[in-house]
């Protein structure tokens, strides 16, 4: 195995081992809900919610797509001549899982200011007693690490590894005219670098004070928000708006940046798996047209979580933010007609990547009509506070999650020299879809019961929905824990081999097709 499908293989093999610690503490939360529904574990409650979602999203879901996505962005360097990176993506995975190791040390310690790391603020722990301040700097530092790694180191070595160098050459440039799966990479290396400066910076400032290098009193109002407590003299009339935004801006923004490359993994694959002799998309333009309106319009989208902050919120920011998130719905329905008129046109042939690809992109529009529903204010107003929302997000992650795992079954022969059993991978993909589709059908009619995320226990009806959530969970995992069994088995004979894509116009895909 060559060195950079060696750390490739890395990235993958990390990601499943953070979403087993992710998984368990998954379940454990349900089961809690579930069995002791009269309280008495809420800090344990909040200690494992935090573990979830930070093992979840950034060690499992996000390093998968780092793995993924270098290797599938790796075709682009037949045009520079160029060797693909080395030092930049070994230095993101130290980073990023460096800055997890210290992340869940200061989980095990206390730490736990829930999923979005957003309530309480890290900052209230230790003047509330709730976690004392070596797991603070513990957390800050880690924070700071998954950050750089997330927002800089990822985006250059993406670009580094597609292009050459940071930016793309005129011929790229047209190329990417033409190619919505390339176009949709750039868009990460675009987006997130800028968008997520002022939460940097924000971390930045807030790590300072903890530490005593900066002195409260000299920063602005608006950057003493998330210091919270530590700070005796802030006023409370002092607005947490621009705090918001900036943390918004983006948490928001990199899910919609993690949905646009899980778009660009769409058109990329979906079109090698049709029996046409020759894959192509029912419409590139259109590809390139539904990438950029959703990159577009993803960006001011942010705003519609600030909707219930009614009094700091201007009235036409509000417009946009619901005028925006509308807006991708448009771009996702392009893509899904796109998909949709290239599989009525070429026909599919049978195989678990995209069998795996089009069931995340399905789950993806399914919530998709949730997602819309929370972009507009009234229900928004009504649902925020939700597991109505905790559906939203675990399912796009869970959508997004299967799209990768999609491109790691038809990246496994490159990797390992043998590809994955099709049986069993029917069988992985009919239970991810399964238990995935259970969980968010089961978290949605919590959350229209009025049941809050975050709260333990819930109350009402909460028992009956935690055994419900159980139970899909334990389908959901078990798929999982198939999937392990089958990825790291011996060597089996291949019974396909791959074949370079046929030469004439750029590919809709970047990699080569499976015979």
């Amino acid at each position: 195995m060559a060195r950079p499908e060696r750390l490739s293989w890395w990235l993958i093999l990390t990601a499943l081992v953070w979403f087993a610690a992710g998984g368990i503490l998954g379940l454990f939360l349900p089961a809690l809900q579930a069995f002791l529904p009269q309280g008495g574990a809420a800090r344990l409650y909040a200690i494992a919610l935090t573990g979830h979602g930070v093992a979840f999203v950034f060690g499992g879901l996000f390093q998968l797509m780092v793995g993924l996505s270098l290797l599938q962005a790796r075709s682009c360097m037949e045009e520079t001549g160029s060797s693909p990176p080395r030092l930049l993506p070994r230095w993101l995975y130290g980073l990023l899982n460096g800055g997890l190791i210290l992340l869940a040390l200061a989980n095990l310690q206390g730490f736990a200011p829930s999923y979005t790391l957003m309530y309480p603020l890290p900052t209230v722990g230790p003047a509330r007693g709730m976690w004392g301040r070596g797991p603070l700097i513990l957390a800050l530092v880690g924070i700071a690490l998954v950050l750089l790694a997330v927002l800089y180191l990822y985006p250059a070595a993406l670009a580094r590894t597609m292009w050459g160098r940071l930016y793309p050459s005129r011929r790229q440039w047209e190329r990417m005219r033409r190619d919505p799966g390339m176009l949709g990479m750039a868009a990460y290396v675009g987006m997130m670098p800028i968008l997520g400066l002022p939460v940097f910076l924000l971390a930045a400032v807030v790590f300072a004070v903890v530490l005593g290098l900066l002195r409260p009193e000299q920063l602005p109002s608006w950057c003493r928000i998330p210091l919270g407590p530590l700070l005796p003299q802030i006023r409370p009339e002092v607005d947490p708006w621009p705090f918001n935004v900036a943390f918004w801006l983006f948490a928001h923004n990199l899910m919609e940046a993690m949905g646009i490359m899980a778009l660009a993994a769409v058109y990329a694959l979906v079109p090698l798996y049709t029996r046409a002799p020759t894959p192509r998309l029912y419409s590139p333009g259109m590809g390139v047209l539904a990438v950029g309106l959703y990159t577009l319009s993803a960006i001011p989208a942010f705003g519609h979580h600030l909707y219930t902050m009614i009094s700091t919120s201007p009235p036409g920011f509000t417009a946009l933010a619901q005028a925006a998130s509308w807006l991708t719905g448009f771009a996702a329905a392009f893509t899904a007609f796109n998909i949709g008129a290239t599989l009525w046109r070429d026909g599919l042939r049978l195989h678990p990547a995209p069998l795996f690809v089009l069931g995340g992109f399905l789950l993806y529009l399914i919530d998709g009509f949730v997602a819309l529903q929370l972009a507009t204010r009234a229900w928004n107003l009504r649902l925020h506070g939700t597991l109505y929302v905790t559906a939203h997000t675990m399912t796009i992650l869970i959508a997004v999650g299967m799209i990768w795992l999609g491109m790691l079954y038809h990246h496994h022969p490159g990797l390992r020299g043998w590809p994955l059993e099709a049986r069993r991978g029917f069988l992985h993909a009919g239970l991810t879809f399964l238990g995935a589709l259970g969980m968010f059908y089961t978290l949605l009619r919590a959350g229209a019961a009025g049941i809050p995320r975050r709260a333990y226990p819930w109350p009402g009806d909460g028992p009956g929905f935690g055994v419900a959530m159980l139970l899909f969970g334990v389908l959901f995992a078990l798929a999982q824990v198939l999937f392990v069994v089958h990825l790291l088995r011996p060597p089996q004979p291949a019974t396909i081999a791959p074949r370079p894509s046929p030469s004439g116009e750029p590919s809709p895909s970047l990699q080569q097709r499976p015979a």
